[in-house]
């Protein structure tokens, strides 16, 4: 049957026929010459991204009507909401993935260092998904869970709030506490009232602190939680060289924060006068179109991840959906491709930021089956891990009969802004003749052979490009350049 006649037979039964049916006529049709095929029906495509490739996307853009108008106005203040005279630092803040921050410069200072600060704080106002952070930082901090950070979280939701302590190492590692007992989704212990009420704290840094590990102390009220770092987080490292109030670099609603009679490390600050803090977005109106679930990705004139300008990427949000018209990608025709054939992949990567319990997938997929954890008929890359370790870079594959394997670890990525090098080598007759996938980043491979069956089980291949995630999460700001991969000839290029 003439293969032009057959995917139109498929399109057209689409209407009618339960959906695995389908998939399977449309493999038999689509792939009963390629079974035969040998390795020369197939070809190397290489993208620089010099000019726009014009690769399809669905679902992966912002429209005009999804931006948000946010204000950002904390910072010295003429008030007295959290006690004391008049004088505080504080205001409205929004979270949102634009920093912003009103910090005061202080002696560089690390983990193996005693850190103290105390002091009142008010919050008057609170809506659904709001927050901003409180303590040390450097000033290149930026991001969700904050590298080079220890200081308290004020999570806001309607009228209502939750306080956390928290800390990120120079690579990305985090760890902390919090203040009710109990799992966060399920606790039992009441939020605090967004009524304006002032409320005492104290946060302390020892170093010496659970066995050598260190700990942090804070005091909420006059309430005690403690927290160690988790082993080895001390010897990774923290630079602190400013101390104040910075925007939770998320996307969400605002919160109001009041912060009166500090001491920080020995200084008193009672904000009689405006103390000259450094101020870094903190008065400004913008429109935010960075807002979960709003994606923002595809072709991109920069070069965040190595070369000359040019590259596909940008912010791509975890977002848990089971309808296909749902999901998202950016990719370009492949050929039809399957577990039959020898695939490879290269190119460079940047992760210019991420959020905890984000990721995203880059490599061969089939645009009629874009969901699922992995979705079916997909094989390549998964860049995802729990936050205490950063992202995986590392195999994933699933078949058209939702047959599917990965693995839970690999090389790690962080959101460093760096560029790194990438391969991904598919091998059929590798794992005696089940085939097996290798993933390296920076000279760094892992392994994944495929499970028995799982060559049998029809997948099948129609692009190649970046998918999202289906799960509930948040975010990663990702960028690809200089990719190659195996594609199918075309009967002119043949």
């Amino acid at each position: 049957m003439d293969r032009k006649i057959a995917v139109r037979l498929f399109q057209i039964s689409c209407f009618s026929i339960h959906y695995s049916l389908i998939l399977l006529l449309f493999t038999v049709l689509c792939f009963s010459e390629n079974a035969q095929a040998e390795d020369n029906d197939l070809m190397q495509v290489y993208y620089d991204f010099s000019t726009d490739p014009g690769w399809e996307g669905r679902n992966n853009l912002p429209k005009p009507e999804d931006g948000q108008s946010k204000k950002q106005d904390f910072g010295y203040q003429q008030t007295n909401h959290a006690g004391g005279k008049t004088g505080e630092i504080g205001g409205c803040i929004y979270r949102s993935l634009r920093p912003a921050s009103y910090l005061k410069p202080i002696p560089t200072r690390s983990l193996n260092d005693h850190l103290h600060a105390s002091g009142k704080f008010s919050v008057p106002q609170s809506h659904g998904g709001s927050g901003a952070l409180i303590g040390w930082f450097h000033h290149t901090s930026r991001g969700w869970r904050t590298p080079n950070s220890l200081a308290f979280r004020i999570d806001g939701e309607s009228n209502e709030f939750r306080v956390f302590f928290e800390y990120g190492t120079q690579t990305w590692k985090t760890g902390g506490g919090e203040t009710f007992e109990g799992p966060y989704q399920t606790t039992t212990t009441p939020m605090h009232k967004a009524d304006g009420s002032p409320h005492t704290w104290t946060l302390d840094y020892d170093p010496a602190g659970a066995g050598g590990t260190g700990e942090i102390t804070f005091t909420l009220d006059g309430k005690t939680y403690k927290a160690p770092l988790a082993a080895g987080h001390k010897a990774e490292g923290a630079k602190f060289d400013r101390f104040g109030i910075m925007n939770q670099q998320i996307s969400g609603d605002k919160i109001s924060i009041y912060i009166d009679d500090l001491t920080v490390d020995g200084e008193s600050e009672d904000f009689s006068n405006d103390p000259g803090w450094v101020s870094i977005d903190s008065h400004i109106a913008f429109d935010d179109f960075a807002n979960r679930p709003i994606h923002d990705f595809g072709y991109r004139n920069t070069n965040h991840a190595g070369g000359k300008p040019g590259e596909i990427g940008g912010l791509v949000w975890r977002i848990e959906s089971m309808l296909p018209e749902r999901a998202l990608y950016y990719g370009t025709p492949s050929g039809y491709l399957s577990l039959d054939d020898n695939l490879k992949a290269s190119g460079k990567v940047c992760l210019q930021a991420a959020a905890a319990d984000s990721g995203i997938l880059v490599g061969w997929f089939n645009e009629l089956t874009p969901i699922g954890n992995p979705p079916q008929n997909f094989l390549g890359i998964f860049i995802e891990g729990p936050s205490r370790v950063g992202h995986y870079f590392r195999p994933v594959y699933g078949t058209s009969e939702d047959l599917k394997g990965g693995i839970d670890s690999g090389p790690v990525i962080r959101p460093d802004g760096n560029s790194h090098d990438w391969t991904f080598e598919y091998f059929t007759d590798a794992n005696g003749g089940n085939g097996s996938i290798m993933v390296t980043l920076d000279g760094e491979s892992i392994a994944l052979n495929l499970q028995p069956g799982a060559r049998k089980g029809n997948a099948a291949f129609t692009r190649f490009g970046m998918l999202s995630w289906q799960r509930g999460g948040h975010f990663v700001d990702i960028y690809f350049d200089d990719i190659s991969f195996t594609a199918r000839k075309t009967e002119k290029e043949r």
